[in-house]
């Protein structure tokens, strides 16, 4: 198939100008429709925020000016609140672990050995007890003097009877044993 193109170079360019202008006009038109759009998206916007403005305006109205010193309350109560759970955690890290040193003293004391009473002040420790015998008290003194006890302290006076010793002892537990969970 042979295309022969019998117009004329003049006509030839008259047909390309106005191809290139109605380009031109119909990219313009479709420029000036998108910024049209654009143009009522933003009227609407402003139309919805402005209903907006107006209803919260009409809510503060109906509020009374106290609401503001209750929120202001409101705040100061959590920051107190805030404080407070500051100060337990703060207290929480320097709770002491007597179960540890509770596990490990009867573990050290022998079967002849029974402890009555527990008196704890801070890291100070004041056992009373029962032994057997004087070789159950010296064995379980000897088992206290090791490990995380310090400082300890035992009368002469609990030495005195061979067999059915009452006796008190006193120590000091290390404060970072008791610290560590």
């Amino acid at each position: 198939m042979i295309k022969i193109n019998l117009l004329s170079e003049e006509e030839k360019n008259k047909r390309l100008i106005n191809k290139k202008i109605s380009l031109i006009v119909r990219l313009g038109f479709s420029m000036a429709l998108a910024l049209f759009l654009l143009a009522g998206v933003m009227l609407s916007a402003l139309v919805i925020l402005d209903i907006n403005l107006k209803a919260v305006k009409e809510e503060m109205k109906v509020y009374p000016r106290g609401s503001a010193k209750e929120v202001e309350e409101s705040e100061n109560l959590l920051r107190s609140v805030d404080s407070i759970s500051q100060k337990i955690a703060k207290d929480s890290q320097e709770v002491s672990y007597w179960g540890k040193a509770f596990r490990l003293i009867s573990a050290i004391s022998p079967e002849g050995v029974k402890i009555t009473n527990i008196h704890i002040e801070k890291e100070h420790v004041r056992l009373n007890g029962f032994a057997k015998t004087r070789e159950d008290f010296l064995s379980f003194q000897e088992g206290l003097r090791k490990d995380y006890f310090k400082n300890f302290n035992s009368p002469v006076s609990n030495l005195v009877s061979p067999e059915n010793i009452s006796f008190t002892v006193e120590f000091d537990v290390d404060k970072k044993y008791l610290n560590q969970p």
